[in-house]
């Protein structure tokens, strides 16, 4: 991955999980960003996050993909760029396989 590309994966995955703090949504406020896949291009984005709360993945994960046009114009405001991708909410199961395997140690 380019430096570039680093640099600008990181500043999206810190300003969207910032974005998410400060949301009155409370269902928003549940998730936690665990990673960010940027596409080569730059163009889309997916976001993996958890919940604090177990049990409510599904309901956060709608309400992160219905929200995604409302947190790209702020990321827009925020952030000096051209062009803020597409981004894609996902529910980060490797982080819970990792956690599940971590607990039998």
């Amino acid at each position: 991955m380019s430096i570039r590309r680093e640099k600008l994966t990181k500043l999206l995955k810190e300003e969207v999980a910032e974005i998410l703090k400060e949301a009155h949504d409370p269902r928003l406020a549940m998730a936690v960003i665990t990673r960010l896949d940027l596409s080569k291009d730059g163009k889309h984005a997916k976001v993996y996050f958890t919940t604090i709360p177990e049990g409510v993945e599904k309901d956060v994960e709608k309400a992160l993909n219905s929200a995604e046009g409302y947190i790209r114009s702020l990321l827009l405001k925020r952030l000096s760029l051209r062009f803020v991708p597409h981004l894609t909410f996902k529910f980060d199961v490797e982080l819970k396989h990792f956690e599940k395997l971590w607990e039998k140690l």
